[in-house]
């Protein structure tokens, strides 16, 4: 398809999936520039918005589809004519008919974690534990509790309970998610294992988008024998605990570690990235290190950016392939 922009007369940067939205804008000028034409696929799914005088985002006002996007608010989404969401990309809240626990997990420097544990109707003992950041959005957005037990009912899927996590606040998501030593020194040592006991786990897995999954795969290798699957949405595979820039960058840390490792990894991975994401590349290239180390791999990629929309349509089928016996 062929997407022709029109640039709004008080514009001044545009920003994408490509750019990471406003963390790597590109300046535009409307006295020079007044429309431009992108060639899209045509299944594809796509986010953009524009920058004004004074940084703040808004949507293209010629176009009047926004997304669903919970970091970003006034943004244009943009679906090609054959683009299809997944079956079960908005299955109704109604059937989460299990139970919600909130907990406070008291940590080792005096502070508290906050997480949500969900048990699914009728399960009862011991079962495995999936863990996931971002844990509201995927709530809200993804509707996990009531995918879960859709694909339960539906599926032969092993019962399993949910946990969610999120930073303590928005504007902390970088530092913990983004090589936080001690964001994860407290899920080690107090989260996960107050996690781990009340819910009577069998087995840990892990699910996160972008940094989310970065955090994830940073969990998991911290403790590689507890874990049995992971769930990694356009993980943000870029940068180094010591340079922490995870867009502009061609250095990556876990594709140096996954490369030199040899040990098996004994999990199954699911991995998917957009073809339009920033991150399609160090993806690509660490998928290459999963399907040699991991006991079981799954990586796709469909014609989408960077956003919450795609990871929808993938959920699902992570939870598939982590929890089919």
């Amino acid at each position: 398809m062929r997407l022709t922009v029109t640039v709004p007369s008080w514009a001044c940067h545009v920003v994408s999936d490509r750019t990471d939205m406003d963390r790597a804008p590109r300046a535009i000028d409307p006295s020079k520039v007044r429309r431009y034409t992108l060639n899209l696929p045509d299944d594809v799914y796509f986010e953009y918005a524009f920058l004004d005088e004074h940084g703040q985002m808004r949507a293209d006002p010629e176009r009047p589809e926004r997304a669903d996007n919970p970091w970003y608010p006034s943004v244009t989404a943009v679906r090609g004519p054959d683009y299809q969401p997944h079956p079960l990309a908005h299955v109704d809240d109604a059937l989460a008919t299990g139970t919600m626990e909130r907990l406070r997990i008291p940590t080792r420097d005096g502070t508290e974690r906050r997480a949500s544990l969900y048990t699914p109707t009728g399960l009862e003992g011991p079962a495995p534990l999936l863990v996931v950041h971002d844990g509201t959005a995927f709530q809200r957005i993804a509707r996990l509790p009531a995918l879960l037990e859709t694909l339960m009912r539906d599926a032969s899927l092993t019962p399993a309970r949910l946990a969610f996590l999120d930073p303590r606040t928005p504007s902390a998501r970088r530092e913990e998610y983004g090589f936080g030593e001690a964001y994860q020194h407290a899920l080690a040592h107090a989260v996960l294992p107050t996690l781990q006991e009340k819910a009577q786990a069998t087995t840990t897995l892990w699910m996160g988008a972008s940094l989310g999954g970065l955090a994830a795969l940073l969990a998991s290798l911290d403790q590689p024998e507890s874990v049995s699957g992971i769930a990694l949405h356009s993980a943000a595979l870029l940068g180094t605990p010591d340079d922490r820039t995870f867009h502009g960058t061609e250095r990556s840390w876990m594709l140096e570690h996954l490369a030199e490792r040899t040990a098996p990894l004994p999990w199954r991975v699911y991995q998917e990235v957009g073809t339009l994401d920033w991150l399609h590349d160090v993806n690509v290239a660490t998928a290459a290190h999963f399907e040699r180390l991991a006991d079981a791999h799954h990586f796709t990629t469909r014609n989408a950016g960077h956003n919450w929309t795609f990871w929808r349509d993938g959920v699902a089928d992570a939870l598939t392939f982590l929890l089919t016996p």
